[in-house]
């Protein structure tokens, strides 16, 4: 798949990029940091992250955080578990595998069944958050039906629809959901008796941070993917940020999860 590096290394926190329909946002290059035996890309990408969030102010009264403010704390959020990648190289492997997947059968058989003539425009679609969406879903529906797999498609579609209902995104038909979901979850069930139940929830949340426009926008993203990962991935200054930035429910069940700390 062509593809512009202005999508891969995106730094702003949206995507509308038809060529991949944000299936390849962020993620390839945030692996090629991980992997990058020499820390100096990722030491870069810190020091914009601290950059980004100094030279934004704290909330003042009841006024809520800036979008500058909460966009520094996700990048923040996101170089830690970059980081946390470079240390774990089998997780790497992982997603990859899972990140060529969407990019691959995903995305080609979406073309075939509703690109038509004008397959840019349905690529277009995805870019509002849709494959974060389903890699939250997926993780979330390994762990619930982990003793029933069949019924991880079904469950992974409503919930991608119920999603993108509450959070007022644009709707997608079912149809084009259901087989999304369906062409990803097969290979992806094969990886289960690979790598185990834990590590391929673990791949599809990070993938899903690193594949997400704008974490700060999404709160599947930050419920299902970053608030599970924040007890191993992020660090204590990421936490906090996150604290500054993300709603009540958000900081109060982190805390929970981390002790009551």
């Amino acid at each position: 798949m062509a593809h512009p590096v202005s999508c891969e290394r995106a730094k702003r926190h949206h995507c509308r990029c038809s060529d991949c329909g944000g299936a390849q946002h962020g993620w390839p290059y945030g692996i090629t940091l991980a992997r990058d035996p020499s820390p100096t890309g990722r030491q870069e990408a810190r020091k914009r992250s601290d950059s980004a969030w100094a030279a934004t102010q704290p909330a003042k009264g009841r006024r809520g955080p800036s979008k500058p403010r909460q966009a520094a704390a996700a990048d923040s959020a996101t170089v830690d578990l970059i980081d946390w990648l470079s240390e774990n190289p089998s997780t790497i492997e992982h997603i990859q595998e899972a990140g060529d997947l969407l990019t691959g059968p995903v995305i080609a058989e979406l073309d075939k069944r509703f690109g038509g003539s004008k397959p840019r425009e349905i690529r277009r679609s995805l870019t509002n958050h849709f494959w974060c969406d389903l890699l939250v879903a997926l993780a979330e529906g390994i762990e619930k039906f982990s003793e029933a797999m069949d019924q991880v498609p079904d469950h992974v579609t409503a919930a991608i629809i119920k999603s993108r209902k509450v959070e007022g995104r644009s709707p997608l038909l079912r149809a084009l959901v259901t087989l999304a979901v369906r062409t990803a979850w097969e290979p992806i069930k094969s990886m289960i008796h690979i790598s185990g139940i834990e590590e391929l929830q673990r791949t599809c949340q990070i993938l899903a941070v690193l594949i997400c426009p704008a974490p700060e926008n999404h709160a599947a993203v930050q419920n299902g993917a970053l608030l599970p990962l924040a007890k191993e991935g992020l660090l204590e200054i990421s936490r906090e940020r996150l604290e500054q930035v993300f709603p009540a429910e958000w900081v109060r069940r982190l805390r929970n999860d981390l002790g009551g700390a």
